[in-house]
């Protein structure tokens, strides 16, 4: 359609996108499965399932092996911390956001004990990772992420800073 000149704007471009997927996509036969998307999901017996931002953050803690001294304290990226005095002397299991290191879980022997207690934050984040976090993300009511709506507002943030001239253009001819 593009190539024959039936679709000439971004707007005609998405709503074709949207009437496939719409009007086409959930009904058309799979080769493979011999089902369409939309009876395939309905006859599927596993249960949708949506995590919450806590869910979500507590799958993606990094993870780091620490001996605990005599005095209870371990290091983790220039920063001392302080955990229970029954881990002394024992390797904890450290979990914590790259992004965040004011709040570190404490492991031992899967069990978890009370979190570390900052004691010289030298460094607020992760070596390893940029001190800027993306954009704050979009909670809905429920607590489920709103991850389109991030993307979207992602997307318009980067038109809005990029924004295209085409008055002057290299190969122009006019002075």
């Amino acid at each position: 359609m593009i190539e024959q000149g039936r679709l000439m704007t971004l707007a005609e471009l998405n709503a074709a996108l949207a009437a496939w997927l719409d009007g086409y996509y959930p009904i058309r036969e799979h080769g493979s499965t011999k089902q369409s998307p939309k009876t395939r999901l309905a006859s599927s017996k596993r249960e949708m399932r949506r995590k919450t931002l806590a869910e979500l953050t507590e799958i993606f803690l990094w993870e780091e092996q620490r001996t605990a001294d005599k005095t209870g304290c371990v290091s983790l990226d220039g920063n001392s911390y302080e955990v229970d005095l029954e881990l002394c002397r024992k390797r904890v299991l450290l979990r914590y956001d790259p992004f965040d290191l004011t709040n570190i879980q404490v492991w031992y022997e899967d069990k978890r004990y009370a979190d570390a207690t900052v004691v010289d934050l030298a460094r607020p984040y992760d070596r390893r990772v940029k001190p800027e976090r993306a954009d704050p993300l979009v909670v809905e009511p429920d607590g489920q992420v709103a991850f389109l709506e991030l993307a979207e507002q992602k997307r318009q943030a980067e038109w809005a800073s990029e924004p295209v001239s085409y008055a002057t253009s290299k190969g122009d001819d006019a002075e």
